[in-house]
């Protein structure tokens, strides 16, 4: 019997891995191309390391980097566009653009990242935008778990710290932010992934052309946070309509041996709509519309986590039922169908996100963050079809034991009553 025997459809075809040319420049900066004929385009993802950097700082530089109006028109002109985003980790400068324009966006790519406008006309609007938009996140109950969840676990790594406050990016100069991108966007330790309709090695010589004479500096890596202490707390919000329970639990990273068992595991108890969880919080109990459970994988932190918003009314049965069903992942063993089931979902969806050109890029990136190699990818089916229902179970008690979690349960304490989940 295989995997899919269980079920009456087709198996899938065996997993296409794209072909991806590397190149390593002079100055550090990795390079990845991989050819995707289905479309005549070309996707850019640029990565640069940017731990330790001053968060309303790097959120302005991240905001101004390609929003003044010569470099979008520009943009435009080569039919497509290009954003900036960044978080704890990395600076993330990315760019859609026909194919056949990939020489003209790599000199404006270059632009970019060594010699920025940054008007000054501008630059105050992105920081007006900067503050408009932050007071419209604060005024979030799901951001003030968040918060309180990373802090909780991180404490003061930067991790855990809080998102800049508007009155962090009023008082942030245009010189600190060009200050900031001096110092700190470099091609050490960089990655720029290409995916799309072009001769991928033509590609990579455009690129070194446009990028090679990137001055390198002194890379900053991200410090590994402090020990992890389980625990439970209750964020006390009078008034909130529900309440709000945030869930995580260390994993191991990608290539333990036993992670293969240990997504399985996390599938079948809250990963996708036929998972345990869903079944029990929204069809059976109807708690919550969509529980939902994920694994997280950030430079220095490889977390599971579970996420419920529930009405006030249910709280406690709802906390206790999630943790039933953790338990319950070591207690009521996995069954070949269960397993089944998440195993095909897991092959299906990488295939799906492999078919397009961002996802493509997008794995590619998060493979070059986790210092996993391209091949990694070929051996995805292979390692999940090896796993048994013992060991997804076996994972499942070393990883998914509700004693391990750090919890915030954010609520209307005097309605809610959430000491008696507790």
């Amino acid at each position: 019997m295989t995997a899919f025997d269980l079920l009456d459809v087709p198996a899938p075809a065996p997993l296409r891995v794209p072909s991806v040319h590397e190149r390593t420049l002079p100055n550090g900066l990795r390079l990845l191309a991989a050819r995707r004929t289905s479309t005549p385009l070309a996707e850019v993802c640029l990565s640069v390391p940017f731990a330790h950097a001053d968060a309303a700082a790097a959120v302005l530089l991240a905001g101004g980097l390609c929003d003044d109006t010569g470099t979008q028109d520009r943009t435009r002109a080569m039919g497509g566009g290009l954003s900036a985003a960044v978080d704890a980790d990395r600076l993330r400068i990315a760019g859609s653009v026909l194919a056949d324009q990939l020489p003209a966006f790599f000199t404006l790519l270059g632009e970019v990242v060594t010699d920025p406008a940054y008007p000054a006309a501008e630059f105050a609007i992105t920081v007006d935008g900067a503050v408009q938009s932050t007071i419209a996140v604060l005024a979030s109950p799901a951001h003030h778990v968040a918060e309180a969840l990373n802090t909780r676990m991180f404490g003061d790594h930067p991790y855990g710290a809080p998102g800049p406050r508007p009155a962090d990016f009023a008082r942030t100069t245009r010189d600190a932010v060009r200050a900031l991108h001096a110092a700190r966007v470099l091609p050490t330790g960089a990655c720029l992934v290409l995916v799309g309709d072009f001769d991928p090695e033509a590609a990579l010589d455009e690129a070194e052309r446009a990028l090679g004479g990137w001055r390198p500096g002194p890379a900053t890596p991200m410090r590994r946070p402090g020990p992890w202490v389980p625990g439970r707390s209750v964020v006390d919000e009078p008034g909130v309509p529900q309440s709000l329970l945030r869930m995580a639990l260390p994993i191991p990273r990608y290539d333990a041996p036993d992670y293969p068992a240990l997504a399985l595991a996390a599938m079948v108890f809250g990963g996708y709509f036929s998972s345990r969880l869903v079944q029990n919080i929204r069809e059976d109990k109807g708690f919550s519309y969509s529980p939902r459970s994920a694994l997280l994988h950030v430079a220095e932190a490889d977390l599971a986590t579970v996420s419920l918003d529930v009405i006030t009314a249910n709280t406690a049965a709802a906390v206790e039922e999630v943790a039933a069903e953790l338990a319950g992942m070591a207690d009521r063993p996995v069954t070949p169908e269960e397993l089944d089931r998440a195993r095909r979902y897991s092959v299906g969806t990488l295939r799906l996100r492999l078919a397009t050109l961002t996802g493509l890029a997008a794995t590619l990136c998060e493979l070059d963050l986790h210092r996993l190699p391209v091949g990694w990818l070929g051996g995805h089916d292979a390692r999940l079809a090896a796993v048994t229902p013992d060991e997804v179970t076996a994972a499942a008690r070393t990883y998914l034991a509700p004693g391990n979690a750090v919890t915030v349960l954010l609520c209307d304490e005097r309605r809610a009553h959430p000491a008696s989940s507790w």
